[in-house]
């Protein structure tokens, strides 16, 4: 099967392997979070070795991310791509089957590995297979399985914890991935390689050093400290050997990164504003949760329900604009999506301790609305504007592109809760007043409590002053998070902006002739 033959129907049997094996990488990238305690229990690890069963995964995904592209010009897609389902699926097996915290690291990396190239190449493979005029559809579908993982992955790890084993967590995705490789096998169409004389070593040199070291300080910076010596020479070593990639793969015959694309204003206008849209989306997706369970005491699992329906709708819109992408175009889809998130986005700084949970999912599915109109066509609008043969490449750019975004954004926005928690929790300290009527009040009351309980008037005072301070420290997070849902909408602002400079209102057909894509 020729893939630069202009098809007219979508291949949906090759579609849905692609969306089986996003599936399974999404899942595990939301599965594994809520079982951090219980390994830490299980392996007898403290908490910050633990960490590395994220941290690892994190680091070898976004590395692998970035060559995935060239492995799959140069091997073959195909036959990188089930080559990628077998590491994943063997990965999640040896994590499952772990006796020690050792094996269970070399099973997320071998995870990490496999992952970092299934939802790369996914989606170039999606492109290579499928027309031009119905590839808005088909990313749509194909974006299903990641806001599916996001909607039942918490939930769906807190019940398997609960009712069955932590390494349920990893074997679940052994039968699927099973499945996903003999599909693969069957139904994925063997695609052309592209011919190369030599290996970019350097090329593959600079980007994993540099992508290792702005994850990791990015991932690290808050926890270790942004001043540590470590973090400081991880981020000038990344920062110097990226500009050494960037000038090497600028002048290099065949690079492993195709930088020449960004001269596309399209694709380049599309990588910044799909990449603003991912920030503004972990966002949400991070400080929910740290609301839902640090500030209100709810479990996983509770907060996992409530993300579901804002999930679903995201989920159900995807394709809906997909549809309309390959009809209309992206700009005024991705303005309208990018309006919606922001209203939503600062409607939720008002989200605190008496809201109801319907309240929240309500802005939660708004806000899903406005992803859904938006994530999709911002990513599709640059990757049909490039040639066919590259967009492996620039598939493998704009994910890595958008993963060390997200990891900046969280490191950001971490750094902003904290600033502004400490902030207001100095500000509201200062205004309690003890020695007032209400202050005196409390205290009394307390008093007697502490007598009524046998611990004494001076016990009862002792409890009422930390009660008064867990209570400020509570209300401080939750208006720092509140801060936090404005720089997400401001977030949306800025790209909504970029937006208006996105000219794609010009219908793009397929040419029969030769499948090339024309304006007219």
């Amino acid at each position: 099967m020729k893939t630069d033959a202009l098809q007219d129907k979508v291949n949906w049997g090759a579609t849905s392997v692609i969306i089986m094996g996003t599936f399974l990488q999404g899942l595990n990238g939301n599965i594994v979070n809520v079982a951090i305690t219980k390994l830490m229990a299980v392996f007898g690890t403290n908490a910050n070795d633990i960490q590395w069963v994220l941290t690892a995964y994190m680091l070898t995904q976004g590395i692998i991310i970035a060559l995935s592209g060239y492995f799959g010009d140069k091997f073959g897609f195909k036959r990188t791509f089930l080559f990628a389902l077998i590491l994943f699926t063997t990965g999640s097996f040896l994590c499952g089957s772990s006796f020690s915290f050792s094996m269970m690291m070399v099973g997320r990396i071998i995870q990490g590995i496999g992952a970092g190239i299934i939802m790369p190449l996914g989606m170039a493979i999606c492109y290579k297979i499928n027309p031009i005029a119905k590839i808005g559809m088909v990313i749509g579908i194909w974006g299903i399985a990641g806001m599916a993982t996001m909607a039942i992955g918490p939930s769906l790890g807190g019940y398997l914890i609960e009712a069955a084993s932590w390494r349920m967590l990893f074997y679940i995705n052994v039968p699927v991935g099973l499945l996903a490789i003999f599909l693969g096998m069957t139904l994925l169409p063997e695609m052309e390689k592209k011919a190369t004389s030599s290996l970019d070593t350097l090329g593959i040199a600079t980007i994993c050093i540099s992508l290792f070291c702005l994850i990791f300080a990015l991932s690290k910076g808050n926890q270790m400290g942004w001043r540590d010596p470590t973090i400081d020479i991880l981020l000038i070593v990344g920062t110097v050997t990226l500009l050494i990639m960037v000038v090497h793969e600028l002048r290099c015959p065949e690079p492993v990164l195709d930088m020449r694309l960004f001269k596309n204003k399209i694709f380049t206008l599309s990588t910044l504003i799909a990449s603003l849209i991912q920030v503004a989306m972990v966002v949400a997706v991070y400080l929910f949760p740290l609301l839902m369970q640090s500030v209100l005491h709810q479990t996983a699992m509770q907060t996992g329900l409530i993300l579901l329906p804002p999930a679903l709708v995201t989920a159900v819109f995807m394709p809906i604009s997909g549809k309309l992408f390959d009809k209309y175009g992206a700009r005024y889809l991705i303005l309208g999506g990018l309006a919606i998130m922001a209203f939503s986005s600062y409607a939720m700084k008002d989200f605190n301790t008496a809201t109801s949970f319907s309240t929240m999912i309500f802005w939660l599915s708004i806000r899903g609305v406005g992803m859904g109109l938006a994530l999709s066509p911002a990513i599709n609008v640059g990757m049909v504007s490039i040639p066919r043969e590259s967009t492996g490449t620039a598939s493998s750019m704009g994910n890595v592109i958008r993963s060390v975004c997200s990891t900046f954004g969280i490191a950001l926005i971490t750094n902003f809760m904290q600033t502004r928690n400490t902030f207001h929790y100095s500000t509201l300290a200062q205004s309690i007043v003890l020695d007032g009527s209400e202050g005196s009040n409390l205290v009394s009351a307390f008093q007697g409590l502490g007598q009524a309980a046998g611990i004494g008037a001076q016990g009862g005072q002792t409890l009422s002053l930390y009660a008064l301070y867990q209570y400020v420290a509570q209300q401080a997070m939750v208006m720092a998070i509140s801060d936090c849902f404005v720089v997400g909408a401001g977030v949306c602002v800025i790209a909504l902006a970029l937006t208006l400079f996105l000219n794609d209102r010009k219908k793009r057909q397929v040419e029969k002739a030769g499948g090339k894509i024309i304006t007219r």
